[in-house]
């Protein structure tokens, strides 16, 4: 007499109804994570705007309530010409941007970088501009102009001016990419265009869910989309690049301060 034998183990069946399951509950849950990543990546992000601020507070309690300059290259010399190549987009002993300047107070240059940065270099590249507002022109001996930091306190509206925003793909010293003129900018070298030096904002990609971090004058830290504040002054298609009003004009505080 022949003793029955209980089957053991899966049809191929049942193998493929699991293997089916599995991958429907893994495509659920992927972008679930991966937002959850991103999110982590934008809150670190904001977490080092928050303690750059701080450092960049240090430096104006250490000097009479000036903001660090962008840039003390050149004395005497426009401050947006460049430093001979290849200085351009490298630190240099002889060029002294903001973030060297508050290096003593900021103690890491990991701070300087965004794990969301999208330029080339971005792993170790400075991913954060100072607005070029900010900067105090000046003339100097033989007719030349030097941009020194201005009196924050002369700032209008500090908790709706942006002192920094995201751009950068230059080590952290570097010349290149310390400015930035209007905040749709990323990369001087990678700005796209129509070929005739002007932005087109729908052209430029957002770091965090279509959106950038910022930090204000007032210190606070925030994420902003690009459909909204402090994106309201939108260059367009048509506009020279760096499109940024002088200092010292009446201004309710904003992207670029209103000169009218």
């Amino acid at each position: 007499m022949r003793r029955c034998q209980s089957r053991t183990g899966f049809t191929l069946i049942e193998l493929l109804t699991v293997i089916g399951i599995i991958a429907v509950l893994a495509a659920i849950l992927f972008p679930v994570f991966s937002r959850a990543r991103a999110s982590a990546r934008k809150t670190r992000c904001l977490s080092n705007l928050q303690q750059i601020g701080v450092a960049i507070e240090t430096y104006v309690q250490d000097n009479a309530g000036f903001l660090p300059p962008w840039s003390i290259t050149h004395p005497g010399i426009a401050p947006w010409t460049p430093p001979p190549d290849p200085l351009k987009n490298v630190a240099d002993s002889s060029i002294g941007t903001w973030d060297t300047a508050i290096m003593y107070a900021l103690r890491t240059k990991d701070l300087l970088i965004c794990p969301d940065n999208p330029n080339t270099d971005a792993r170790s590249a400075r991913s954060y501009a100072i607005a070029q507002y900010t900067q105090r022109p000046m003339t100097v001996s033989g007719g030349g102009i030097i941009a020194i930091g201005g009196f924050r306190d002369d700032i209008p509206a500090p908790q709706k001016t942006v002192l920094l925003f995201e751009k950068g793909d230059n080590e952290p010293g570097a010349w290149g990419d310390a400015l930035g003129q209007n905040v749709y900018q990323y990369h001087d070298e990678d700005m796209p265009g129509d070929g005739s030096g002007y932005e087109d904002p729908d052209e430029f990609p957002m770091w965090h869910f279509d959106g950038k971090n910022f930090l204000y004058c007032d210190y606070h830290a925030d994420w902003a989309a690009r459909t909204s504040y402090p994106f309201d002054h939108q260059p367009q298609s048509g506009d020279p690049v760096g499109m940024c009003k002088d200092w010292g004009r009446i201004a309710d505080g904003g992207d670029w301060p209103d000169p009218d």
